[in-house]
Formats: structure tokens, sequence, C-alpha cells
């Protein structure tokens, strides 16, 4: 009887490494560092970054404003009633006249003894028409004192008694700032007050809402 031929084994197959023999294949590791590292996005976002600081230091270099002088308190954007309560502004007499209701793309705002508020929730009292309307687009303070509503729509208090005057305002600015459909914007600064005081008014008070 013949013998079986005895066969060597053959090695087993070394198990690949992660490393291919060309050099330039990645490892698992570089692989997995990649996945998990800076997101495009973030790539983007820093280079909009870049490019808005360039945008500001051009700006102030040329025209000594970070935003090419643009003018945000006369933006129809910032003048909306949906910011303006977040952006308090400085009227002078003329801008603060430009706010009473004629013009139907802006708020109606009145002014309280230098404090302005957005009325225009209640356009139909305030607006034109209104049986207030006398009252937007100016400080009529002595009016919310005195009641004349034809002679007294200004914020020159000269001649009232100041106690009573002071009173009389603190519990409109009140009503104004506690109510859920006005808000305050900003102050009026007057120019200078001369001339005479008003006369003497003798109507009623009179309030309206």
């Amino acid at each position: 009887m013949s013998s079986a031929r005895y066969r060597k084994p053959y090695p087993a197959s070394p198990t690949p490494t992660l490393r291919s023999s060309h050099p330039d294949t990645p490892t698992r590791d570089e692989s997995y560092a990649d996945e998990v590292g800076e997101h495009p996005f973030l790539g983007v976002l820093r280079n909009m970054i870049l490019i808005l600081v360039i945008n500001f230091l051009l700006s102030y270099y040329i025209t000594s404003t970070f935003f090419w002088n643009y003018d945000f308190q006369s933006s129809p954007l910032f003048t909306s009633t949906f910011f303006t309560f977040e952006f308090p502004r400085n009227f002078s007499d003329t801008t603060l006249a430009l706010y009473n209701g004629s013009d139907p793309a802006l708020p109606i705002y009145v002014g309280l003894n230098g404090s302005v508020y957005d009325v225009t929730e209640n356009s139909r009292t305030y607006g034109p028409g209104g049986p207030y309307n006398h009252f937007a687009g100016r400080d009529a303070a002595r009016a919310f004192v005195t009641g004349c509503f034809t002679t007294d729509l200004t914020h020159d208090l000269r001649g009232l008694d100041p106690v009573a005057a002071e009173s009389d305002i603190a519990g409109w600015k009140a009503f104004f700032e506690g109510s859920t459909r006005y808000w305050y914007v900003g102050e009026v600064i007057h120019e200078l007050i001369t001339g005479p005081p008003p006369g003497e008014c003798q109507a009623p008070k009179r309030y309206g809402n």
C-alpha cells in the first residue's frame, strides 16, 4: 500500500494591515479624522464673517462709519411698528410731524412732554378723521393738561400750575405705558421756546384713549 502523500499546509494569509502599500492611501484613522473634521458649512460661515469684517473696515476707512453712512433711524424697516420699540429714537418736532397718520406707510406717534408713543393700533382714534388726530405727530402736552384742543396743541407748559400739570402728565404717561396697544418709542428734542406763553384756556377737560 502506498502511503498518502503528505502535503504541508500553506501558511495562513496574514491579516491585511489598515495602511495600504500605496503611500497616498489614508489609513482608517485618517479617514475618520476627515469624517469628524470641520463641516463644510463652518467654512462658508467663516468666509462670510471675514467678508463682513472687511466690509465694515472698508466702510470705516472711507466714510468713518461702519455702515457706509446709512441712516437707520430714517429707514422704513426701523420705523415700522415692529421695530420701533426695540430702538428708542430721538425726534425733532419736524420729524415727529411726519408720523401724524397721513402717510399709511408710517406708524402714528403721539408726543407727551418729551416722550413719544406709538398709537398705531388705535388708528381709528388717532389716525386721520379720528377724534384725537390732533395729538398725532406732535407733543401737545399742554392740551393733555388743559383740554383745549384748538389753542393748546403745544408742549409749552408755561403759565400752568406746575404741580397739577405734572400730576396730569404723569397720569397720561402711566396710561400710555400701561396699555397693551401703545408703547414708548423715544424722545422728542424740542427747540427752545420763545415768545409769550399761550393764553388761559377755559375749555373743560376731555379725555381720550
